[in-house]
């Protein structure tokens, strides 16, 4: 036990740690390119944050686990939404720019009207999967149409520092690596031995499953949101959760079913759309109408989320 005490502390330091090198790499890719940073925490942070959730759906459907990849991504949606922006927003309120928000909030209410009216024949097929990565790829053309195009005076500029430039960006690069592999390694760590505590002192395995896994594939989303809170890059925060809430969607879903087809489970149309739902509605009405996201919406979308495992506890128990 003591071992894996260690190793849980561990996964909290490598979590932690890799974060700050993460965010500092990505507001150093931000400086760089002007790429605004709503921008960059849709594309490269949600990609690499989403990472998790897409290798557990993945093998999970290529096992024949298939309710586990839709159970993954779903709660995952509700993770990001209710625990790591609800805790963002509940932390320190903040604008959001009118144009990046709303452009990626109605692909996100696009992506889940999408997915829940192809749910209705209670399974998502393969036919179903081509229909979500359109979106995914439609997703990605908005993102690089949001992408500001150099000046000249920049681009001669860039020019004449090529070298250095190229070392710079490999530097970059190479902590950026470094920072989600960290993040990655130490969520797997945290995960692995939170369970093992949590038999250890007589947890019941079906609420092992619904929250220290759920969270903990949600983890890096969490950790780089308060990190870059912390930072004061609020927009990374928002951009990150935005866009691996459409990723999960576009991608980890569609891709997994794309493998074998997933089922829809009653408990998954009757508690966890609902859910999702209501978390989005709030995080985005609000936010949508005034261009800023408060802390009562922090604080209800925190409450929701708890509300949330409270009654998959008592459905499973």
């Amino acid at each position: 036990m003591i071992s894996t005490i260690i190793l849980f502390l561990l996964g909290f330091i490598l979590i932690t740690k890799g974060a700050d090198i993460f965010i500092e790499s990505t507001i150093s890719v931000a400086k760089k390119t002007n790429i605004p940073e709503i921008v960059l925490g849709a594309t490269i942070v949600s990609l690499a944050t989403t990472f998790p959730e897409l290798t557990v759906s993945l093998f999970a459907s290529i096992e024949g686990h298939t309710t586990m990849s839709l159970g993954n991504a779903i709660g995952s949606i509700i993770c990001n939404t209710g625990l790591a922006l609800g805790l963002v927003a509940m932390i320190k309120p903040f604008k959001v720019s009118k144009s990046s928000f709303n452009s990626k909030a109605i692909l996100l209410l696009l992506s889940v009207t999408v997915l829940i009216a192809l749910g209705f024949d209670r399974s998502i097929n393969r036919v179903d999967s081509m229909v979500l990565i359109i979106l995914l790829g439609i997703y990605m053309i908005n993102n690089y149409k949001s992408i500001p195009k150099s000046n000249t005076k920049t681009s001669r500029k860039s020019k004449l520092n090529s070298s250095y430039s190229s070392k710079e960006w490999v530097k970059t690069t190479m902590y950026f690596i470094l920072g989600i592999s960290m993040m990655v390694i130490g969520s797997r760590f945290l995960v692995n031995n939170g369970i093992k505590i949590a038999q250890f002192i007589g947890v019941p395995q079906s609420v092992i499953s619904l929250t220290v896994i759920a969270l903990g594939t949600s983890l890096p989303e969490l950790v780089s949101c308060l990190t870059a809170i912390r930072k004061n890059h609020n927009a990374i925060s928002v951009g990150n959760i935005l866009g691996a809430n459409i990723l999960n969607i576009v991608s980890v879903i569609a891709f997994s079913a794309f493998i074998n087809d997933i089922p829809i489970l009653k408990q998954t149309s009757m508690i966890d759309f609902p859910f999702m739902i209501l978390l989005l509605l709030i995080l985005i009405i609000p936010t949508f109408i005034k261009q800023k996201i408060f802390r009562w919406q922090g604080i209800a979308m925190l409450a929701t989320y708890i509300c949330y495992i409270t009654t998959l506890y008592f459905t499973y128990i």
